[in-house]
């Protein structure tokens, strides 16, 4: 299977995680700057996003929540729990990690328009969804688990993000307890190699 990722993307990070923590080897192809006739894959996804999995000559799987669950339902220990409420509480875990990751995505691009078409309500809607986030998730670390889960993977990815580039948000001091959480992941294999933001946080 081919994966169009790149590292700096956190919902293309978190699929390079997962195929770590479930030891699946993927041929990853690291886009660079976007082809205007596919996007950023090169290939026939007709979305053009990254991460997009080629599980099949010429099919694609996207969004990085799909791409995840199938690469959890690949492996004999999966993280995502069968049935029940657990199996939701981690999805949930999951989608606030990718809703803070979105959150800096848009403000992130929000903040690269031209000053003069600064979108000041939609700047500060997206300042508060953050803020909210961390604050949310700096009081949940007791049940967000030490090792990788289905939902805390996406919350990692989602906090290094934030560290490169809401760089006026001092997250971590924020949110103590989030980034004490947080720091028990860095000497993990799956971090380390996935990694792609070099010295820049």
């Amino acid at each position: 299977m081919k994966l169009y990722t790149h590292p700096r993307s956190p919902f293309a990070r978190k699929v390079m995680i997962f195929a770590r923590v479930h030891d699946i080897t993927l041929d990853e192809h690291v886009v660079g700057d976007p082809d205007p006739r596919h996007g950023y894959t090169g290939g026939d996804n007709p979305l053009g996003k990254v991460p997009a999995l080629e599980w099949k000559p010429g099919q694609f799987l996207f969004d990085s929540p799909i791409i995840c669950e199938h690469l959890d339902n690949l492996s004999n220990t999966p993280l995502l729990p069968q049935d029940g409420r657990e199996r939701f509480i981690e999805k949930w875990h999951h989608a606030l990690g990718d809703g803070l990751a979105e959150a800096n995505m848009h403000l992130m691009f929000e903040r690269l328009r031209p000053k003069d078409l600064h979108w000041e309500q939609m700047i500060t809607r997206h300042e508060k969804a953050i803020k909210a986030a961390v604050l949310r998730l700096d009081g949940m670390t007791d049940i967000l688990g030490h090792d990788w889960r289905f939902g805390n993977i996406g919350i990692v990815a989602a906090l290094d993000f934030l560290s490169f580039r809401a760089t006026t948000l001092r997250w971590q001091e924020v949110a103590p307890r989030l980034a004490a959480w947080h720091s028990g992941f860095i000497a993990k294999p799956a971090y380390q190699d996935t990694f792609g933001y070099g010295a820049e946080l």
